[in-house]
């Protein structure tokens, strides 16, 4: 698949900017460049831990040709403390069992005999050049793919602690993930089509998609052992951003599918195909927001293991605070795991920088019992106080 992806490439480039091949490196505007950072800190009043936080940076650097196509690079990364237990998402979830299970490969959660210990993680979250023009956008790196980048959900308050695809959890008990990343920060190419009356449409290609990342970590041990290789993936997606002109109304959404071989040595015909596909969108109005979002995934299993998550919250604009609800839910097939939350959260931001979230949230997750011998149902359960400070810049 790298001859194959080395082609598309080549095409694609002459296709986002098809003035490329003459002399457009005289134009004196110069390389323009920008630094971005936030930082944040999550402490929790119920949950394995107490206090958790991040801090990531972006840097891009462009130049704009004559032709008006611009090229450039990005690059980001950061630092996490997040749950021992569960950093980058993927872990060991449920009561202890004798052995460790295979992991899902959307998820990367098992079961197992205990659970992991992982320390502050410092990961490259992005570093990829591109070319931007007339037709479209085209990406080579290592980036997020499609499927993620044209996400669209519930409109939570909190940046990093949410009930759904949280990025830091306190409680280590989030088991909802709609924001259907498949392949992380792996190398692929990705070309985006211009959007046209608010629509855009996108394509990734990822040869092995196992990068190790602050939000998704597949190359992680999970219970002593590795998950599957993911190869050869594929992401198809779709959105819109588009606002009414009479209302005002706001309108985003977003739909993606993705497909990709997943294997274990060590766990012959364990695994098959991960296929993934997803939907959300929101509504904006004047003063208040409300959206969902939906997943249903193979997690790579040969037999039954299928995941699907659902999230969906309301915020409401109330002067200088922001108020909301939120509610997730989820379905593992490969864990025998139910899982349902709901939340409520208030914000405000002090300045142009500095934001502040509090509210309360319960997690409540069923693990079903063997059927054979006949086992009783398990539970877990958080509830409890969540505040998340945030500065950015």
């Amino acid at each position: 698949m790298r001859h194959h992806l080395t082609g598309l490439t080549l095409a694609l480039a002459a296709l986002a900017s098809p003035a490329a091949a003459q002399d457009v490196w005289d134009d004196p505007g110069g390389i323009e460049t920008a630094a971005t950072y936030e930082t944040a800190i999550v402490g929790a009043s119920d949950g394995s831990e107490a206090l958790l936080y991040t801090a990531r940076g972006a840097f891009e650097m462009n130049y704009v040709l004559q032709n008006g196509a611009e090229v450039g690079f990005r690059a980001s990364g950061g630092l996490d403390k997040d749950n021992p237990g569960r950093a980058g998402f993927s872990g060991i979830v449920g009561p202890a069992q004798p052995l460790t299970g295979p992991a899902g490969a959307f998820t990367g959660l098992a079961r197992g005999p205990g659970f992991e210990d992982a320390g502050p993680r410092g990961r490259i979250e992005t570093g990829y050049i591109y070319i931007e023009g007339g037709y479209g956008e085209l990406r080579a790196g290592l980036d997020e793919g499609a499927a993620t980048r044209f996400f669209e959900g519930a409109p939570t308050l909190f940046r990093y602690a949410s009930l759904a695809n949280p990025a830091l959890d306190p409680s280590g008990l989030a088991l909802v993930r709609t924001d259907h990343d498949l392949t992380g920060p792996s190398l692929k190419v990705s070309y985006a089509t211009p959007r046209i009356l608010g629509v855009r449409a996108g394509v990734s290609l990822t040869p092995e998609a196992n990068a190790p990342g602050l939000d998704r970590d597949p190359s992680r041990l999970v219970g002593g052992q590795s998950g599957p290789h993911i190869e050869d993936a594929l992401e198809l997606a779709l959105n819109v951003s588009r606002r009414l002109p009479r209302s005002g109304v706001r309108i985003r959404a977003g739909a993606a599918w993705s497909q990709a071989d997943a294997s274990q040595a060590a766990l012959p015909g364990i695994y098959d195909t991960v296929e993934t596909w997803s939907a959300g969108g929101s509504l904006e109005f004047s003063s208040f927001a409300l959206g969902a979002s939906y997943l249903d995934s193979t997690n790579g299993f040969a037999a039954a293991g299928d995941y699907t998550a659902l999230s969906a919250a309301l915020r409401v604009n109330l002067g200088k605070f922001d108020t909301g609800i939120e509610y997730a839910e989820s379905d593992d097939d490969g864990l025998g795991a139910e899982s349902d939350s709901i939340g409520l959260s208030l914000g405000r931001n002090l300045n142009e920088n500095i934001r502040v979230v509090g509210g309360w949230q319960r997690l409540d997750t069923r693990y079903r019992g063997n059927p054979v011998p006949l086992a009783p149902e398990t539970r877990e359960t958080s509830d409890g106080i969540v505040i998340e400070i945030t500065l950015s810049g």
